[in-house]
């Protein structure tokens, strides 16, 4: 491998663990000018790995977000499964918090089977699969609405939050990555969603085996207020032991 490859060899992996990277950290890793690093950022945009940005780049995917309805249609029985997981830590009279996400909207649809609810939820389209339901009491935190994931966010969701305490909150994310923690596509949904774990007392990730190892743009939180990950079988035994040996609990 040449010296050129062997450069954008290592901005892509940095790309990949970080999400992100300055051009200054290429400049003093490779001891090369500027210029070199901005010609490597460009030939790397045109082959649709990353998009360049004022001082950087950040990892082409990190930019894209699928629309609700189209997550819906991917990896389907592994978001059931997980959900499942999810329904047995949950309790008659509970207090949960639901973040937005297809994997969130499972759950939600099967909440009718316990007594006493109370949700706190941020999602209008889990919203929607909630009113109605027998016995439980639902909490919906107005904000401004992502089109694409039907998310509230904002100084109002946020203002909600905050008056709340939540017993049990599980969490929707875009990616999951040991370095940079939970993440999500959108800003504001990121900072809303930090506000409900830290309202919580308990929180659990919810995340099938494709957001593993994979960053979005925005950081929700690090694993420090995080009680476990649910997730299923595909996560390749390395990644979990990975996860496991830093602490983190797997279910």
């Amino acid at each position: 491998m040449g010296k050129i490859d062997a450069r954008r060899s290592w901005i892509m992996e940095q790309l990949k663990d970080k999400g992100s990277i300055q051009v200054g950290e290429v400049v003093k890793h490779f001891s090369v000018s500027e210029v070199t690093v901005r010609r490597d950022l460009e030939v790397l945009e045109n082959e649709k790995k990353c998009i360049r940005t004022l001082g950087g780049a950040v990892l082409e995917i990190m930019k894209m977000e699928t629309p609700f309805f189209k997550k819906l249609e991917i990896n389907t029985e592994e978001k059931k499964q997980i959900a499942e997981k999810a329904l047995s830590l949950i309790r008659d009279h509970d207090i949960i918090g639901l973040t937005g996400g297809t994997t969130n909207y499972f759950i939600a649809k099967r909440l009718g089977q316990f007594e006493g609810l109370t949700i706190v939820t941020n999602a209008i389209n889990i919203a929607y699969e909630l009113i109605g339901m027998q016995g439980l009491r639902l909490i919906v935190t107005g904000g401004t609405i992502n089109t694409q994931s039907y998310e509230l966010s904002g100084p109002l969701a946020d203002g909600t939050l905050n008056r709340l305490i939540i017993q049990k909150t599980f969490v929707g994310v875009d990616g999951v990555s040991l370095t940079r923690g939970i993440t999500t596509f959108n800003e504001m949904e990121a900072e809303t969603n930090r506000v409900m774990m830290q309202k919580s007392l308990q929180n659990y990730i919810v995340a099938d085996h494709t957001k593993f190892n994979n960053n979005s743009i925005f950081v929700i939180n690090d694993f420090t207020n995080v009680n476990g990950i649910i997730t299923d079988n595909g996560v390749a035994p390395e990644i979990a032991r990975h996860y496991r040996e830093a602490g983190i609990h797997f279910i």
